[in-house]
């Protein structure tokens, strides 16, 4: 009865605190939704990168495209401006290939997959798939999941049979998948059984299919006819060291690019009458792209066009030379593909978004009007204002939404190249700005006049970048003191400090884990802090350490400092190791007010339920800590209804407008949740915020609590807003 009358009153009290907000608005894109603006133009300004462009002859104009972790677009127009495609509604926003039916402007096919991995579709995992629509995105359905394929298979494309459009080919890291009718109501899946290994890529040279495959390390070549697979041996002196293996029709020729390892890459031609493969050329070297970023126009086979290094290049057969084209583009080029009506017309997908060609590649225009797919790795709002927004992006630097012009109008502006990481605001002064990069002579950044003009920190100072682990975050009350990690003469990463972002060697450097804790090689993967614990300074540490067998594994640790504010000697001493619920990859942590002991983790992904455990999702915990040795006194997994999933990073908020009451905001892929005291300590369900927010990856929140506007950063959608106030 007492147990009975607990949870009556813990549910009433949710539904008494949750009065305060209100939950059912809908969420809003504040982009950018087209290439941003620009003080200084750079060969990465662009709005996302994507990871194909198609075209269909059956109707002028009408376009596919897609962003791995963004989604599928599309454009009636020839590319002026982009429409979600409905992926938005799919269990993971993402798009790693798409292409319409043959014969059928109207059908397309497209295939969503757990995570873009270095540019590359991951395997489906449990909720991926292929999916179709009959009515241009009106309305899609899954005609191939985890169960047809596998969840942990990767799927490259899918192809058509020329002679039977209906029979589809899927194309996987486990074989080749194929249905003899694509359009059926329910669409049934087989295996080839001829085919062993992952088969990466397929065309058809007239009604004569071919497939490449890699088994184990060695690529083959396959010829399909009467239904038959057969190796095609005059290839195999090509096969040592090949990384990528893809092929286009030439005429009645097979041409192949042979993207090797560590040699120079080749491009190859394949007779399929004398059995003769000949070197066209070894001149280029594919970076991006994957070996996709190959074509051959059909209008003509003459013009061939390959990715080499960061652009594209156009193979001229009179002088048996590489032409380089026009290079006003966003470099790093994924795919090229041809307009069916006009010779003229060149399509690419970059790191940038589209780029489109009208006089076959001498000039290029970005064309990316409502392409909203910019992959937010930080997000950073104004407390004084919050339509200030800066957000580090991958691919495409730092951009800042902000009041230009001084007319009330809000628009993005590019202010740092390269690919971007940790944004900052000083809470005081929204002019104040931090932003970051990964790349050689990258770091962090200080501008005072909304990065109009910056100021390398990490160069100041002398200090070496951190790279893609950077990390960094403002003191909350004294918010002239910058906390920031480097690299230091052993290539470890350590933690140093600033009261002056702006003068030379005016750095301290604040821990050294190898002296205090004797960790060999390790990385300070995040810093966090609290404004209500102003002094206390968290440090996230991946310790590279080997297990009893010699094998190679990851230490997640956390490092407290309780006065970060202290003689830099004494901050070095004063770090502290606090015990984790879980050994793995931490999202994010905030700290209780009341109780600086009680701290709330959020993992980068759930884990999966098991026998004991059920219904544990492992999303995010609660944890108290002793006051004596800092182990943990009581831990409990309080995710109760939050899906088990992959969520993100910087992905937790935490406020208490009073001692009485305690809120927890959570960003996850499957949504965001609101959560109050009693949900802190495991009791009643998480409250999901709002409607219409795609389902991609959180990288960045913030909560402004005044104005009751809740913004956050996603990786492949761009930056949404929703106000938790009841509008009507």
């Amino acid at each position: 009865m007492i147990k009975y009358l607990l949870f009556i009153y813990l549910g009433v009290n949710f539904i008494s605190n949750a009065q305060d907000f209100y939950l059912d608005n809908q969420w809003q894109s504040l982009g950018p939704n087209t290439t941003p603006g620009y003080f200084r133009k750079m060969s990465s300004l662009g709005i996302g990168p994507t990871e194909f462009i198609k075209a269909t002859p059956h109707q002028k104009g009408l376009l596919l495209t897609g962003s791995i972790p963004g989604g599928l677009f599309y454009s009636t127009n020839g590319g002026d401006l982009w429409i979600n495609a409905g992926s938005d509604e799919w269990d993971y926003s993402s798009t790693s290939y798409a292409d319409f039916y043959p014969s059928n402007a109207n059908t397309w096919f497209a295939i969503s997959c757990y995570e873009n991995k270095k540019n590359r579709p991951s395997p489906l995992n449990i909720k991926g798939g292929i999916y179709r629509t009959t009515d241009k995105a009106n309305a899609w359905k899954k005609i191939g999941n985890a169960q047809d394929f596998g969840k942990y298979n990767t799927i490259y494309s899918f192809k058509f049979n020329p002679q039977s459009p209906s029979k589809m080919y899927v194309l996987s890291s486990n074989g080749m998948y194929y249905t003899h009718n694509c359009l059926a109501e329910t669409v049934k899946w087989e295996k080839e059984s001829q085919v062993k290994g992952m088969v990466y890529d397929m065309t058809f040279v007239g009604n004569v299919g071919f497939i490449t495959v890699k088994s184990g390390k060695k690529w083959q070549l396959y010829q399909l006819s009467n239904n038959k697979y057969t190796l095609v041996t005059a290839f195999e002196t090509y096969t040592d060291g090949l990384l990528h293996l893809t092929l286009n029709a030439f005429g009645n020729q097979l041409l192949i690019l042979a993207d090797y390892s560590k040699s120079a890459d080749k491009l190859l031609v394949y007779d399929l009458n004398t059995d003769k493969v000949t070197e066209l050329s070894r001149s280029q070297r594919v970076i991006f792209g994957h070996g996709f970023t190959f074509g051959v126009s059909p209008h003509n086979k003459n013009e061939i066009y390959v990715g080499s290094g960061l652009v594209l290049r156009r193979w001229n057969f009179e002088t048996k030379k590489f032409e380089n084209l026009g290079g006003k583009y966003h470099v790093d080029v994924e795919f090229v593909s041809f307009d069916p009506f006009d010779e003229n017309i060149i399509y690419m997908s970059n790191h940038g978004g589209i780029s489109i060609s009208y006089n076959k590649g001498k000039t290029w225009h970005a064309k990316n009007e409502g392409l909203a797919v910019s992959e937010v790795l930080g997000l950073a709002v104004s407390d004084t204002d919050p339509n200030i927004i800066i957000i580090g992006t991958n691919h495409d630097g730092s951009d800042v939404y902000a009041n230009w012009d001084n007319n009330g109008n809000y628009y993005w502006k590019n202010v740092n190249g390269g690919d971007a990481l940790i944004p900052l605001i000083d809470p005081k002064d929204s002019s104040i700005i931090y932003t970051s990069n990964q790349y050689t002579g990258g770091g962090i950044y200080f501008s005072d006049n909304f990065a109009e003009t910056n100021q390398n920190i990490h160069s100041l100072n002398g200090l070496a970048t951190s790279g893609w682990e950077m990390a960094a975050t403002l003191h909350p009350i004294a918010t002239n003191i910058l906390f920031f990690n480097y690299k230091n003469s052993k290539g470890n990463i350590d933690v140093v400090r600033t009261k002056d972002a702006t003068k030379r060697k005016n750095a301290e450097i604040i821990s050294n884990f190898e002296e205090t804790h004797q960790l060999k090689t390790y990385k300070v993967y995040s810093l966090f802090n609290s404004k209500y614990h102003p002094d206390i300074l968290l440090a996230y540490v991946l310790h590279y350490d080997k297990d009893k067998n010699g094998k190679k594994i990851i230490k997640h640790r956390l490092y407290r400092t309780l006065n970060a504010l202290d003689s830099a000697k004494n901050v070095i001493l004063s770090w502290h190791e606090i015990e984790l619920p879980r050994n793995y990859w931490l999202g994010d942590v905030v700290i209780d007010r009341k109780n600086f002991n009680k701290m709330y983790f959020s993992y980068i992904s759930g884990k999966k339920p098991s026998f004991e455990n059920p219904d544990e999702s492992g999303i995010i915990y609660y944890a108290k800590y002793r006051k004596n040795n800092y182990q943990i006194k009581r831990n409990f997994d309080i995710s109760l209804n939050i899906p088990q999933d992959k969520v993100g990073r910087y992905n937790l908020i935490y406020f208490s407008p009073s001692k009485h009451k305690r809120y927890v905001i959570i960003g996850t892929r499957s949504g965001v949740y609101l959560g109050n005291k009693f949900n802190l300590k495991g009791g009643g369900n998480w409250k999901k915020i709002g409607y219409g927010l795609p389902h991609c990856l959180v990288y960045g929140m913030h909560y402004n609590e005044k104005d009751m506007i809740l913004t956050v950063g996603l990786r492949g959608r761009g930056v949404w807003r929703i106000s938790l106030k009841n509008e009507l």
